[in-house]
């Protein structure tokens, strides 16, 4: 049957008026009710997230130069397509053993008007996520890392990323030194 046999048919072209309307006027969902998408990653044997927001690239963890006298969290310097960025690893900051990743990925992320890279043991995915997230237990025990958001569904830590760049640790040699 063609379209123009259908428009002719006066039984059945109310009936597709009819469900055209109705699709058409179905209420379609934001996507600030279906929550805020954040990347899901793991370090060690836990999953972490960041809000995708933040989130400017992933890329596989090349090589690194190595900075000297700097925290153990502090990488080095990565080379991303002609930019150099800090890449750090957030285990020496949660408290975690540092481990070998044998296919490490960098989170590139931006937020207080910079970029830095993060170090990933594997990136699991984006996920929507509209449930709030519950305290931290290190939040009810009084420890409480303030860029940690609080625990998913999932049981993955949430990161937000301008507490972290504002976090006071990652300040290095900001003593400044007079001159005479």
């Amino acid at each position: 049957m063609s379209f123009h046999d259908l428009h002719n048919d006066p039984v059945a072209w109310p009936i597709l008026e009819a469900r055209a309307r109705a699709l058409a006027s179905q209420e379609t969902i934001s996507s600030e009710a279906c929550g805020e998408a954040c990347m899901i990653f793991r370090l060690g044997n836990s999953g972490y997230s960041i809000p995708a927001r933040f989130v400017r690239e992933v890329q596989p963890m090349g090589s690194s130069t190595r900075l000297p006298s700097t925290p153990p969290f502090v990488v080095g310097l990565v080379n991303v397509r002609g930019r150099l960025l800090v890449a750090l690893d957030l285990r020496p900051l949660l408290d975690i053993a540092p481990a070998p990743a044998l296919y490490a990925s960098l989170l590139i992320v931006g937020a207080r008007g910079m970029d830095v890279g993060i170090l990933a043991d594997a990136v699991v995915g984006v996920r929507q996520d509209d449930t709030p997230l519950t305290p931290a237990l290190s939040a009810m025990a009084g420890h409480r890392v303030a860029w940690i958001r609080g625990i998913d569904r999932d049981l993955n830590l949430q990161i937000d990323p301008e507490l972290l760049l504002a976090d006071p640790r990652l300040a290095i040699n900001t003593e400044s030194t007079a001159l005479s």
